[in-house]
């Protein structure tokens, strides 16, 4: 995900540390500035066979459709994408005392960023034109800003430009409900992923758990035979519609430390990558660049 072909320096949460490779660093930058914007993922004859969802959203350029209010708790979220761009939908509680104003000014302020007073629960990650994708997140109650942070071709987020609504967050007297069971947990740390066990062919259920000191998201890819989540990232070019290394398939967006969240992928066999596109607050690197790549075979 980037903001004017570079990673976005507001999708940022959390302490940081120097990055371990200068040369590493700039390559990622190049990387990075030659486009992340998911427009080349064309998920053809990806479909979803999903547990009911409770709570269903539309986007299109530059809004988002869907209910205003929802209980507490864990929810499973779907995202549509009935637009021509990529979209997500992040779900990012407005503590106490804050005003989305204050929300809309720090993210079109000159050092764009999400403010670390916001909390990251995670949320449904690059659902391409005319497709869907679903994520579990944990919602406390209270009032939620929706926004998308997935840049246009000119390099200007969706948010900025109107892609923001607000969801309040009910508490309910219903018994809570659980969250789903995994078929694998992916930790994430800074920086670096872990998978607890192989991932298997069909609708798979996939847990993120952040035990960094930043946030942390997943952007999980379908590589081409042969190639490698780095490939995937060496491949962007501006202006071309596809990526010869591999097509993303969804993901979820950023999770504070100490938070999880999950996604469903629906898998064939091949080769995987997950990637985290968030950036570094200091020095503005994606932490791709410090090594949080991790490539996956399903068998």
């Amino acid at each position: 995900m980037t903001w004017h072909r570079r990673v976005p320096p507001f999708f940022y949460g959390g302490p940081t540390r120097e990055p371990r490779d200068r040369t590493a660093l700039r390559r990622a930058f190049h990387i990075a500035s030659l486009a992340c914007a998911w427009s080349f993922a064309l998920l053809s004859g990806w479909s979803w066979a999903a547990p009911t969802e409770d709570a269903t959203f539309t986007s299109h350029e530059f809004a988002f459709a869907g209910p205003e209010r929802i209980a507490e708790g864990w929810r499973s979220i779907r995202l549509t994408n009935q637009g021509q761009d990529v979209h997500q939908i992040q779900f990012l509680k407005l503590p106490k005392g804050k005003t989305v104003e204050e929300f809309r000014a720090a993210i079109t302020s000159n050092r764009p960023q999400i403010p670390s007073w916001m909390q990251r629960d995670g949320g449904v990650n690059s659902v391409a034109p005319g497709q869907e994708a679903v994520a579990i997140v944990h919602l406390d109650p209270g009032d939620y800003v929706l926004i998308c942070g997935i840049p246009d071709a000119q390099g200007r987020p969706h948010v900025v430009q109107g892609m923001m609504r607000l969801l309040h967050v009910a508490r309910s007297d219903e018994a809570p409900h659980s969250p789903p069971e995994a078929d694998a947990t992916l930790t994430a740390r800074d920086f670096s992923y872990s998978m607890d066990r192989t991932l298997h062919t069909g609708l798979q259920t996939i847990r993120l758990r952040n035990e960094g000191r930043q946030a942390h998201e997943a952007v999980l890819v379908r590589l081409t035979p042969g190639a490698s989540a780095e490939d995937f990232l060496d491949a962007y070019v501006p202006g071309r519609p596809a990526n010869p290394a591999g097509s993303p398939l969804g993901g979820l967006v950023g999770i504070d430390p100490g938070r999880d969240g999950f996604f469903l992928a629906d898998l064939k066999p091949g080769r995987y990558g997950v990637l985290c596109f968030l950036s570094d607050p200091v020095t503005r690197a994606p932490h791709f660049a410090n090594g949080m790549v991790l490539n996956l075979d399903v068998p």
